[in-house]
Parts: C-alpha cells; sequence; structure tokens
C-alpha cells in the first residue's frame, strides 16, 4: 500500500546504499539542498547521511529512515572521529577473526552517531559461526557488536571500483537496488555467447546490462529470427534475418537481396488493435489501411496478454 507523497531519498554512509527518507513537516525542505548532511534516525541507530533529493516515485508507508535534524558542527566530528575509531577496529577486529578460525573477509566497521553499536561488515564463502566472537568482542570493547554479512555485489557497492568503460561503477554512483541479470540478457542483446565478458568487477553479470532491458521488450511485439512475414502487401513474404533494437531496424531477405525497414513500420500503433487480434505477427498490412493485419504460419504465438508491456 502506498499513499501519493514525495519521497525524499539519501545515502548511507559506509553501506552505499540509497533508501527513502520520511520528514515530519514538508516546510523543512527549504532548509535541505541536494548533498547536505542531515542526521536521521533508522534500525542502525541515529547516523549522518546525505540527502540526495526529492524523487518523483511514490512514498512507501514505511520509509527506512526517520528525518532528525539538520547536522550540526558537533554532528560532523562526532562522525569523524568515528570513522577513525571505525578504521582502526577493522584491523583488530579482522586480525581476532583470523584467530578464532573464521573464514571470512573484513570489509568495513561502521559506529552510528549515538555509539551503541559497532557493525562488523564482511563477506564469506558460507555461513560463518560468530557466536564466541561476538561474546569475547562485545566484553572487550563494551559495544554490542552486530556482524552483517554481504554479498558479493554489495561489497563492491561498499568499497568502489572503476569498471571496464572506465567509470566508477554503476552501484556505487546511483543504483538504488540490484536487477536480477540472467544469461538470456546476452541472447536478447544479440551480443556473443560468452559470459566470461560481460562479467563484472563482482564476478555476476554486468548491472548495465539490464539497463537497456525495456527496449527488448519489444521484441515479444516482433516476429522471431527466421520467421516470414507479410510485408506492404498480402500477397508477399519476407523472411526476417536480424532485429536491431538500437538501430531500430528489421533486416529481412527478398530474393537473393538484403534489405532493411524501420520497425515503426511493424509494430502496431496501439496495443488495443493487438488485443483485437491475437493471430497476428505484429506486422501491418499498409495495403489495407492499418486496419487489419494477416497471420502468416509458423510465426511466434503472441496470443497470451501477458506477453506484452
Amino acid at each position: 500500500m502506498v499513499r501519493k507523497l514525495k519521497v525524499f531519498k539519501i545515502r548511507f554512509p559506509v553501506v552505499n546504499k540509497i533508501g527513502e527518507l520520511l520528514i515530519p513537516h514538508r516546510r523543512l525542505l527549504k532548509h535541505l539542498r541536494k548533498g547536505d548532511k542531515i542526521v536521521v534516525e533508522s534500525e542502525r541507530g541515529l547516523e549522518l547521511v546525505e540527502f540526495i533529493g526529492v524523487s518523483s516515485e511514490r512514498c512507501p508507508t514505511d520509509p527506512i529512515a526517520t528525518f532528525v535534524r539538520k547536522a550540526t558542527f558537533p554532528d560532523r566530528e562526532r562522525f569523524r572521529r568515528h570513522q577513525n575509531r571505525a578504521k582502526i577496529l577493522l584491523k583488530e577486529l579482522g586480525s581476532a577473526a583470523l584467530e578464532y578460525g573464521m573464514n571470512l573477509k573484513p570489509l568495513a566497521v561502521y559506529i552510528p552517531l549515538d555509539n551503541e553499536k559497532i557493525f562488523f561488515y564482511y563477506t564469506a564463502p558460507q555461513r560463518v559461526d560468530f557466536r564466541k566472537f561476538i561474546r569475547d568482542m562485545s566484553k572487550k570493547y563494551g559495544k554490542r557488536i552486530e556482524m552483517r554479512q554481504v554479498g558479493v555485489r554489495d561489497a563492491v557497492q561498499m568499497k568502489g571500483w572503476i569498471g571496464v568503460c572506465g567509470q566508477e561503477v554503476c552501484c556505487k554512483v546511483f543504483m538504488e537496488k540490484f536487477e536480477s541479470v540472467g544469461l538470456n540478457f546476452i541472447q536478447e542483446q544479440n551480443l556473443p555467447n560468452s559470459p566470461s565478458k560481460f562479467t563484472g568487477i563482482c564476478g555476476r553479470l554486468k548491472c548495465c546490462m539490464a539497463f537497456e532491458k525495456g527496449n527488448y521488450v519489444e521484441k515479444k511485439l516482433l516476429p522471431q529470427v527466421g520467421s516470414e512475414i507479410c510485408l506492404l502487401d498480402g500477397k508477399k513474404t519476407v523472411k526476417v534475418l536480424e532485429i536491431d533494437l538500437l538501430r531500430r531496424l528489421l533486416v529481412y531477405q527478398e530474393g537473393e537481396a538484403l534489405k532493411e525497414v524501420d520497425l515503426e513500420a511493424l509494430l502496431p500503433k496501439d496495443f488495443s488493435k493487438i488485443a483485437k487480434n491475437y493471430d497476428c505477427v505484429g506486422c501491418e498490412c499498409l495495403n489495407r489501411g492499418g486496419d487489419e493485419f494477416i497471420p502468416v504460419n509458423d510465426i511466434v504465438d503472441y496470443s497470451t496478454p501477458r506477453r506484452f508491456f
């Protein structure tokens, strides 16, 4: 359930996650600018976060943080001291984890403004039994220690890296959530069937492969490569050789010649027309004014409404 309110975005420190902020009074917005540091209350406690701005998305009923105040100079100084302390704790806790025989890789230590907890982020190939470690370390530092295991993609988002494009990885710069990227993305985008070429720093398929996913949804409205469609007149059929969604072209074979046609000439003008012609392949017969579609045999079935946008 959602309510029609603007979404206020913030970026959390260390984990570099972007979340929604609940602001009690809208009049506070006139005092906030993009990049401002503010104090919020979240499940980790009081935190100093970065205010990113206002989004056009709908606000969920349960934002993950609540606005407390605009950051003051003492808040900034306390945050800086906690950061320096966290660097020391990362080395100490990392060394202690090795002594306890824990198979993990330390990533970061985070101390909120209220200084009530210590968060220890790490990656591990399997589940780690850290009960004795937590008990001993809590006694040593006099704080509650929370161990948080993160995945390889979250680890890269936390630490940052430079991608093969020469830019900082997208997950650290602007991505709010990770999309599921499968091998079918390679096939849909007509890329070489070599997953290793499209693997990111994290060892998973690159997130940027999902950025153009919407373009390839149109393929559900287009005939399959190798099929035959009617074109320009209802008496002639041509064979589809290639569909290039980026150039908005369909390559077909007519006799011995290869020709191209704009996709807009093949796509229906609206979805209501498609809904009334389930047996159609998506091509529009121009000689009939676009009012009817001519079905052609051996074409992919488009009779399922869920196959459209």
